[in-house]
């Protein structure tokens, strides 16, 4: 968020103002992940007189504000509204900005366990930025994260200090383009979460490119796990179909092999790929590596090296969780 004090902000001689001022400086003071914008000189005398043991220490965060492109901004100044509504960039009051100041990025994921420690394993920063009181990851619960897109969405704060991130559930790379739809009689949740977050910015939600988290995991773990599975997955028959396997039921749970007659729709969804591999791959895919896979990403070592398609993939939500923070 990027705080962009006005510079009526420092001759309003209102009491009750210049005390809303003071409470704003310092919680800025607290949530050090915000930019603050202000006219050095000016701002620093105000600070001499009202609020002196911070006058170095603002000195330094005006110099090394960051303005990233897609934070939230917002303009302060006596004359700004009490609430805010509408598109940003808002121009507020300080005891009206003081309310969003103190609230941290409410991160909402499918299941806040098994995605929370994905996240930490994929993006540096994250565990930093939670323990910092930055982000407050919050459990979507799976079908519910429908709902609370949409309900988010109604709010002009908190579309804007909310983000989400979610399976694609794509079982086959061409369900990523922009104009697939799912079959009749066969949904997909990533779909509908994405057909939901069109009423949020664009720049609060992430799909991931991969079916599910699950398909994050390195080889190296998943070898620990089901070593059999393992190599038939990363051999050369899969390929780049391994992104789009089902990591807990595995191709029973698409109704592929055996074929389940309940599932002809999802099982048709690869395209015929897993019925053209050999026999023998088939039956080592059936099993899947269990519902409790996620919990894997706790063996990820710190220094992993990730392939370049996932760094590239998890620098683009760094950078948008960076900028929504």
């Amino acid at each position: 968020m990027i705080l962009d004090l006005d510079d009526t902000c420092w001759s309003d001689n209102n009491h009750y103002w210049q005390r809303e001022l003071v409470e704003l400086l310092v919680l800025l003071a607290i949530h050090e992940q915000h930019s603050v914008l202000a006219t050095p000189s000016i701002m620093l005398r105000w600070c001499e007189s009202h609020l002196n043991t911070h006058v170095d220490y603002f000195k330094t965060r005006l110099a090394s504000a960051q303005l990233r492109a897609n934070a939230l901004r917002i303009q302060i100044s006596p004359n700004g509204a009490t609430s805010a509504t509408g598109t940003p960039p808002w121009s507020l009051t300080a005891r009206a900005a003081c309310n969003i100041v103190n609230t941290p990025l409410r991160l909402v994921l499918e299941n806040d366990q098994s995605d929370r420690k994905f996240v930490e394993s994929t993006v540096p920063s994250f565990s930093y930025w939670c323990t910092r009181g930055w982000v407050a990851p919050a459990m979507g619960g799976g079908s519910a994260m429908e709902k609370d897109i949409k309900a988010t969405s109604l709010d002009a704060v908190s579309r804007w200090r909310t983000f989400y991130l979610f399976d694609s559930d794509r079982l086959h790379p061409s369900e990523l383009a922009s104009t697939w739809t799912p079959p009749a009689l066969d949904g997909c949740q990533g779909h509908k979460f994405e057909s939901a977050c069109i009423s949020m910015p664009r720049e609060r939600w992430h799909r991931l490119d991969r079916r599910s988290i699950e398909n994050y995991l390195p080889e190296s773990v998943l070898s620990a796990v089901n070593s059999g599975v393992t190599t038939t997955l990363f051999g050369a028959t899969v390929g780049h179909m391994a992104k789009y396997y089902n990591m807990k039921k595995g191709l029973t749970g698409d109704g592929v092999s055996p074929p389940d007659p309940n599932k002809n729709v999802r099982a048709s969804r690869n395209q015929g790929f897993w019925n053209s591999l050999p026999a023998t791959d088939v039956k080592a895919l059936e099993r899947g590596f269990g519902s409790a896979i996620s919990d894997e990403f706790t063996q990820v070592p710190q220094n992993h090296s990730w392939p370049a398609d996932v760094i590239l993939e998890m620098t683009a939500l760094a950078s948008a969780l960076q900028d929504a923070i």
